[in-house]
């Protein structure tokens, strides 16, 4: 797989409202940022996967007005983005909504 597959598996599953991961076929360990090879065991051979969506907030801190952190998904994989909502705080449950940014689609973390 050539890392233009990867990031436009991850643009389609943007697309459609769905968060994507890379699972290690060899490890079994989750990653989310686009490679070509596991940053773990550094096998090749990898599977884009649809994650639930949901997990909560790792980390967090506040920036010219907005909330950014890292979120820890189901999976077990972990994301930097932009977190909305009410009382962004570490621990909470958050859910990934999807908006467009300069022509692309792109996810951020919910607290409901």
């Amino acid at each position: 797989m050539k890392i233009e597959d990867v990031y436009n598996e991850y643009d389609r599953m943007f697309a459609s409202s769905n968060m994507p991961f890379i699972r290690c076929n060899t490890c079994a360990k989750a990653y989310y940022y686009p490679r070509t090879v596991c940053p773990f065991c550094g096998s090749s051979s990898i599977e884009i996967i649809k994650s639930s969506g949901t997990g909560e907030i790792y980390s967090c801190t506040e920036f010219n007005g907005g909330f950014y952190g890292i979120i820890k998904f189901k999976e077990g994989f972990g994301a930097y983005m932009d977190i909305e909502g009410n009382n962004i705080v570490t621990g909470r449950n958050i859910i990934i909504k999807f908006r467009e940014i300069s022509g692309k689609i792109l996810p951020y973390a919910f607290v409901d």
